[in-house]
């Protein structure tokens, strides 16, 4: 019987994309000294090298793990960002975000990404002045996929990852956050803990 019922549990997980092992886990933002934790939203928000960084769980995504990551520039020059160079670390594992096409598939043609209710509320008790800065649409180079953000701006990407049934604390690294003027490449890296719920 024990067999029978373990069969139909990974068969379930299989048919659902993951949706069951997602709606059991809680993912939540490991403070360091270099972040901030936003209360409301639990995302998790970092400044350096005159760039913000605004990250937030998508807990309305079932079947893949979501971030939202809002990057703000507050340099005098452009700054530019590559999608598929972050990476989510797990029990060891480097897995890549999926490409457009995979998410589509995965979350259905209609599916709208969005940041969690209240995050403008989180934003404004860590730094008022970010909720000003406005967005002007990403400028993207059809050879390599960059991003560009120009200076005074913020831009909001989205980040889907199969997700794996382990609660291991999980690691989100953005790695090169480029200053098209001074060359400084800025990397951020925020922890987070999986719990059950």
């Amino acid at each position: 019987m024990k067999i029978v019922s373990r069969f139909w549990a990974v068969l379930l997980v299989f048919v659902t994309g993951g949706a069951g092992v997602n709606a059991t886990r809680e993912i939540v933002p490991v403070a360091e000294s270099d972040s901030t934790i936003l209360p409301v939203t639990k995302g998790v928000a970092a400044t350096r090298d005159d760039i913000s960084v605004v990250v937030a769980y998508l807990k309305d995504v079932k079947a893949l793990d979501g971030f939202g990551v809002m990057i703000v520039n507050e340099t005098s020059h452009w700054i530019s960002f590559k999608k598929e160079e972050c990476v989510l670390i797990q029990s060891g594992e480097v897995r890549r975000p999926l490409d457009d096409p995979q998410v589509a598939a995965r979350l259905g043609g209609s599916y709208k990404p969005k940041m969690p209710e209240g995050l403008a509320g989180d934003i404004s008790e860590w730094r008022r002045d970010v909720n000003s800065r406005v967005s002007r649409g990403f400028k993207v180079s059809d050879e390599d996929k960059t991003l560009s953000i120009i200076s005074g701006t913020r831009e909001t990407v989205y980040l889907y990852f199969n997700t794996r049934e382990d609660t291991a604390p999980i690691e989100l690294i953005i790695p090169n956050i480029y200053n098209e003027a001074t060359k400084q490449r800025t990397r951020f890296s925020f922890k987070f803990v999986v719990e059950k719920k």
